[in-house]
């Protein structure tokens, strides 16, 4: 298997300048441990503030990253310092970077006695590793003869759950993130996020059909979860977030079919019981999960919805529940009709519900391609939902369709590509105004476009998705994309991408910065650096490169980051306000004025002649 690759250039898609900053820190610190990559998976502990080093994991995909975490409480805008400075270390020390099979090989090549064996080891070792195991054994799901996972029919006996052991998990989340007994610092954080991956485990029973048992092991973490609520407010958790991450399980399970009338009415009160021991926000989406539970499989409305009927308001009529929670009840019925192989039924009921993404990809998993594309290019599914979508058209074979739903997507009012310079000028201050650039699936249906399209020999259609790429995501790869496909006309797109860059304040200055360093254009750098906040390694970049052209402004820009760090006694800053006079003196050599320098220099030596630390970086000057 080849090396997942990965650019740093994305990182600025994908994390803050500050985060970036930091994470660079990090790395030149020597902060981060040994990096490990198992087949798509890469892990790296980096230790932060907290006296455990927080753990990175992120998962690969192709020359993309499919999913990224950190341990660590971050949770602001993109990534974290550590995910970047574990990202920086694998894109340019990649001999640091330590290759293991991944971990399904290797427990493939053991024996029930060694797995066994294995298991009792690191039980032994494991505070508490009893109890998640004895949690986690009756969940994992079933298999068939030929190694798949079982359908309801071929279980030989219904799911065993062990409340008891899933009780003392939620306790044991709660005391060991938190850290009741010694104190509570910023590490305790994410104990309901614990108690939410006890609940996950009611999804393999429900991928097995067997409701009644993901309800059983729902009702163990929720009531032992309930019990414990204000102590955990108290300490700051967002217990909001125990029933944002359960919903759908709930409303899966309440909708098993084979539940009786009795068991639905019992439900229905259960969730009544914990309606009195949580808020009201709270409260209420108990409340819905008791109408769904109501509603079952047999209400009137669904019955008509289901049977392709047009209903006058929808199953929810003129009171319905908050988009998001809609969207999770409608996704879980949809999943119940997918597994029970009620495809028609599926179709109208995601039509009914607005579930347009799954509607399309339905009709291309019935190979029903030009009823799939029409919905493609008529119905407004999510930006996330039509890369899906173009990407399984591709994926069939279906190149030219796919990428017409994709040039559809980017033609769309807040992406489209503009063709002159009135047009070019009305969209970006659409996207100015709407925040586009945070809009990682536009830009990635944009490069998909892009990249496709440039392979299958589509160079005018390659162009186009470049540029909406370069103007939803700027960078200097898209920069230089645009300029590859461009040919004779680069010129001209070259002159207005440029001044897209000098317009638009929030770019991020490190992208301006890469790309007006690149056609040397110093000026415009030092323009942007003064425009936001900018990294020393960015504001260090500029100044170098403007050295012999503005070196006046490279003498002020050098003084005023070194002689703060001088005055302040910041003995551990030293080397850093040392080589921004160096570049002060590169400046001062440019100018002709080595006794100017000189001068300077000397008066500095007056001044921080006690400094024991500074003066012999001072004298090496």
């Amino acid at each position: 298997m080849p090396a997942p690759t990965f650019d740093t250039a994305q990182l600025r898609n994908h994390a803050t300048d500050r985060s970036i900053e930091r994470g660079r820190e990090y790395v030149q610190e020597g902060v981060v441990g040994p990096l490990t990559r198992r087949g798509d998976e890469l892990e790296a502990d980096v230790q932060g503030s907290a006296p455990r080093p927080y753990r990175v994991w992120i998962q690969f995909e192709g020359e993309q990253i499919a999913d990224v975490g950190c341990t660590c409480p971050y949770d602001y805008e993109g990534w974290c310092k550590h995910i970047v400075a574990v990202l920086l270390i694998y894109a340019e020390q990649p001999d640091a970077v330590e290759i293991r099979p991944p971990l399904a090989e290797t427990l493939a090549t053991l024996d029930r006695e060694q797995l066994q064996a294995l298991l009792l080891k690191l039980a032994d070792r494991i505070p508490r590793l009893n109890d998640m195991i004895e949690t986690a054994l009756p969940y994992i799901a079933p298999t068939a003869p030929d190694g798949s996972t079982a359908t309801a029919a071929q279980r030989a006996a219904p799911v065993l759950v062990n409340a008891r052991a899933l009780r003392q998990s939620v306790r044991n989340a709660i005391r060991t993130r938190n850290d009741w007994d010694e104190g509570y610092d910023e590490d305790g954080y994410g104990a309901v996020d614990d108690i939410v991956e006890l609940a996950e485990q009611a999804q393999t029973a429900l991928e097995a059909g067997d409701g009644r048992a993901a309800l059983a092991i729902l009702e163990a973490v929720t009531d032992e979860f309930s019990k414990h609520r204000e102590m955990l407010d108290e300490i700051g958790e967002d217990t909001s977030l125990f029933f944002n991450g359960t919903q759908t399980l709930w409303s899966e399970a309440l909708l098993d079919p084979d539940l009786s009338a009795e068991e639905r009415q019992h439900w229905a009160d259960r969730l009544g019981d914990w309606m009195e021991d949580f808020d009201k926000t709270t409260a209420d989406s108990l409340e819905l999960l008791q109408i769904v539970v109501r509603q079952g499989w047999n209400d009137p409305t669904l019955t008509r919805i289901l049977r392709g009927e047009t209903v006058p308001g929808g199953l929810w009529g003129d009171d319905p529940p908050p988009q998001n929670q809609r969207a999770r009840i409608g996704q879980a019925r949809l999943r119940i009709l997918e597994r029970t192989g009620q495809h028609e039924a599926y179709l109208h009921l995601a039509q009914a519900e607005h579930q347009y993404d799954e509607y399309a990809l339905k009709l291309l998993r019935l190979d029903r391609i030009e009823d799939a594309v029409r919905a493609g290019l008529e119905q407004p599914l999510s930006d996330e939902g039509l890369l899906k979508f173009v990407k399984a058209l591709y994926e069939r074979g279906e190149i030219e369709a796919a990428f017409q739903v994709a040039e559809h997507g980017l033609r769309r009012p807040d992406v489209t590509a503009p063709h002159h310079d009135a047009e070019f000028a009305k969209i970006a201050e659409q996207m100015r105004e709407f925040g586009l650039y945070d809009s990682h699936p536009q830009a990635e249906l944009a490069i998909w476009l892009r990249d496709r399209a440039a392979a299958h020999g589509q160079n005018e259609r390659a162009l186009a998705a470049s540029l909406i790429a370069f103007r939803i995501a700027p960078s200097l790869d898209a920069y230089q994309r645009v300029e590859t496909l461009a040919g004779a006309g680069w010129p001209e797109q070259r002159l207005k991408l440029l001044d897209f860059l000098r317009d638009k304040v929030h770019i991020a200055t490190e992208t301006k910065v890469d790309v007006f360093l690149r056609e040397s254009l110093i000026d415009d750098a030092i323009a942007a650096v003064k425009e936001h906040y900018v990294s020393s390694r960015t504001l260090a970049r500029v100044m170098d490169a403007a050295i012999r052209s503005r070196p006046q402004w490279v003498i002020a820009q050098a003084r005023q980051q070194a002689e703060p760090i001088m005055d302040g006694a910041k003995s551990a800053h030293y080397e850093d306000a040392a080589q921004w006079l160096r570049k002060a003196k590169q400046a001062h050599d440019a100018l002709g004025q080595k006794a100017e320098w000189r001068a300077y220099l000397g008066a500095l030596r007056e001044k921080h002649q006690r400094k024991y630390r500074l003066m012999p970086l001072l004298n090496a000057l």
